[in-house]
């Protein structure tokens, strides 16, 4: 594909390209960069602990945001696949600071948790790699898979998840979010 071709897609004379990139490295690179600085923008307005009642809330929270987010998050996954060359150091870069940055805000939802009473001891590191983890294959499968229920699957999970954190199933109810409301936002 060249420059050419990606003006063409975009409606946008190639020579507005070459002004603002150097090459496709460098398109591609921001485009990586505009990819995670969205989902941090979202993380920041939706994620933020001071802004939800409790651990559940914000990690439920978390969730909505990687569902309304799914078809730009996913490609992240797809880059991140094919990144395995010398010249995409700089791309590597980007979606280890996107993992670094997602990993930290997990951990410290976790550790309030776990300060409020509300989870069981538990290593926040651990389990907020293992909420990556899930959501990266919730959205390489919802890209192999036209059929797959990723609003069922992360439901599913998000039980899963509050028995390891030993969430009492009483408190589970009242910080449901609805089906509905996640459909909603994976439309998006």
């Amino acid at each position: 594909m060249t420059i050419k071709d990606i003006g063409h897609a975009a409606n946008v004379n190639s020579a507005m390209i070459y002004y603002h990139y150097k090459d496709k490295l460098a398109l591609f690179n921001a485009a990586i960069n505009s990819t995670i600085n969205e989902a941090f923008r979202h993380f920041a307005e939706h994620c933020d602990n001071e802004k939800h009642d409790n651990a559940v809330s914000a990690i439920n929270e978390w969730f909505n945001v990687h569902v309304t987010l799914h078809k730009r998050l996913r490609n992240v996954i797809k880059i991140s696949l094919d990144c395995s060359g010398p010249e995409f150091a700089e791309a590597r870069g980007s979606i280890k600071r996107f993992y670094n940055h997602e990993n930290e805000i997990l951990r410290k939802f976790i550790r309030d948790g776990i300060r409020t009473g509300i989870f069981r001891d538990v290593e926040p590191a651990t389990t907020a790699t293992m909420i990556s983890a899930f959501l990266d294959g919730v959205l390489a499968r919802s890209l192999i898979l036209k059929d797959f229920d990723m609003l069922k699957t992360v439901e599913e999970f998000k039980r899963t998840l509050w028995q390891h954190l030993g969430y009492e199933a009483a408190h589970r109810k009242s910080a449901r979010v609805a089906r509905s409301d996640l459909a909603n936002r994976k439309s998006a």
